[in-house]
């Protein structure tokens, strides 16, 4: 049988993603995020050991997604090799602003460090489209793209708007992710705020709170994309907003009465209870839900993104996969919890980071 696997590798609060497919002994790669540089250098030698991958995307500009690659695009021999990247950088919002017809020109240093290591390592950028734009407004994303042994990408965020939105912020953005090209490297060190583990959940109070959507710019500007292999589909939503997601389901056809199938829903913004909503939970027939965080900074997975899950399908049997047992994860491992709302949790086997499963 055809292998189509996701590992979640440990990235702290933020996400290093591995799609592979194809058959055993000949797989393809394809690699999101790096997490923090922390994690980077931990997963150094698996990216040397496999060498080569079909794909490597850089969602969007927060720290926990993008700062593994700046140790990476500071190596003097890169680890491994990309045949194609996928990244929004200055330029390609300058370009989404002009196809939304506002010329108006802004002065933001464009030489922040990912930028330059991607020009220095001559993988190919955003190759796919003409404009080198990884958008939904780009022509080629009407369609899904295909890669090296079957894979195809549909692409779903993010939308011209949502680029140009982040032009004003981009130099401050840019500052927080230590990424401007005068800034130190990050300091490795885990930080781990004040947790609030909910005692006693109950779910239907949790899934009626209302619903308050992500609002901020780097966010928006998140890649997401269908990944699809061997009748085989999942959502790799990064930090993605919903109704953005929603938007283009829409115009991919899909309603409440006609829900996408998908073996796997990668969560946006590691479960972020501003980024699922109930209305996106509509357009999709799905039962298995993947988190990557350790918890840390912002206390994710919220559990009103999973109490809103189980409510949204209270009869199914479904799947819960988390990259890392800590609290905000582990107080779903619950047996009365887990009998009354037909679901099992995953966690990364004992000894082990991360977790690797076929979709």
């Amino acid at each position: 049988m055809p292998v189509f696997k996701l590992a979640m590798h440990p990235a702290s609060e933020g996400d290093a993603l591995m799609l592979s497919w194809g058959e055993e002994g000949t797989l393809h790669r394809a690699l999101i995020d790096l997490g923090r540089t922390k994690n980077y250098r931990a997963l150094k030698p698996l990216l040397q050991a496999i060498g080569s991958f079909e794909l490597f995307a850089i969602s969007h500009i927060d720290a926990d997604h993008i700062e593994g690659a700046v140790p990476l695009f500071g190596e003097t021999t890169l680890p491994f090799t990309a045949c194609n990247v996928w990244f929004n950088a200055y330029a390609q919002l300058v370009d989404a602003r002009e196809r939304l017809r506002d010329l108006e020109t802004l002065g933001v240093d464009q030489a922040e460090k990912v930028t330059i290591g991607i020009e220095a390592s001559d993988w190919p950028w955003n190759s796919q489209f003409a404009s080198r734009i990884v958008s939904t407004g780009s022509p080629e994303a009407a369609a899904p793209l295909p890669f090296a042994g079957g894979l195809k990408l549909t692409l779903l965020s993010p939308t011209d708007h949502q680029l140009t939105r982040l032009l004003p912020t981009w130099a401050s953005a840019l500052a927080e992710a230590h990424l401007r090209k005068e800034d130190k490297d990050p300091v490795e060190q885990a930080e781990v705020e004040g947790r609030e583990i909910l005692g006693g959940l109950n779910v239907e109070v949790l899934a009626a709170r209302q619903y308050s959507g992500d609002s901020t710019r780097p966010n928006g500007t998140s890649i997401a994309f269908i990944a699809e292999f061997d009748q085989r589909r999942v959502l790799m939503a990064a930090d993605s907003h919903a109704d953005v997601i929603e938007a283009a389901l829409e115009r991919l056809g899909h309603s409440a009465a006609n829900p996408l199938k998908l073996d796997c829903l990668k969560v946006s913004h590691h479960g972020s209870k501003a980024n699922t909503s109930p209305a996106l939970l509509s357009l999709i027939d799905c039962t298995r839900f993947a988190f990557s965080t350790d918890g840390s900074r912002h206390d994710h997975p919220d559990a009103e993104t999973i109490a809103r899950i189980l409510t949204h399908d209270p009869e199914r049997q479904k799947t819960l996969i988390f990259n890392f047992r800590q609290p905000n994860t582990e107080q779903w491992d619950d047996e009365e919890l887990k009998t009354r709302w037909h679901y099992d949790c995953v966690f990364p086997a004992a000894g082990k980071e991360g977790i690797e499963f076929e979709l």
